[in-house]
């Protein structure tokens, strides 16, 4: 299963990146991608809206369920799904050298199959999560 992984810092705090990225209401505004996050009660499930291009066609909207998971003493989110798109990745936080209102986050995905731009996807993400960020600080 081919794996990806960035990271950039961020200019606020772990605390503050992992509040705002756990939080799984939050995913249309840092995922491009995501157009609506619908949370289920009382599990990690979420029902999910997207617009993909796949490479050859028209952009499609769709719907799906995953899973999504915050391990708030780990500071790790979690997220994925099953079937014929199974895939998975993961948000870690670290603080950034030299202390402070600093930190680093690594996004990582997970795929059964190859995507072409998956890199640029994913550091098109991590540009959003760091913009988001500085808007609320």
């Amino acid at each position: 299963m081919p794996s990806y992984t960035r990271s950039t810092t961020l200019d606020v705090d772990e605390d503050t990146a992992y509040a705002y990225l756990s939080d799984p209401e939050n995913l249309p505004e840092y995922f491009p991608r995501i157009t609506k996050v619908n949370p289920k009660s009382g599990g990690d499930e979420v029902e999910t809206t997207a617009v993909i291009e796949p490479p050859g066609e028209e952009k499609q909207t769709v719907e799906g369920t995953a899973w999504f998971r915050a391990d708030d003493d780990a500071h790790k989110v979690e997220w994925g799904s099953e079937g014929s798109s199974h895939y998975h990745g993961e948000l870690d936080f670290d603080p950034a050298g030299g202390g402070g209102a600093r930190s680093t986050v690594k996004l990582t995905i997970h795929s059964d199959s190859g995507h072409p731009g998956i890199e640029e996807s994913i550091d098109e993400t991590l540009q959003t999560i760091a913009q988001k960020l500085q808007q609320k600080s």
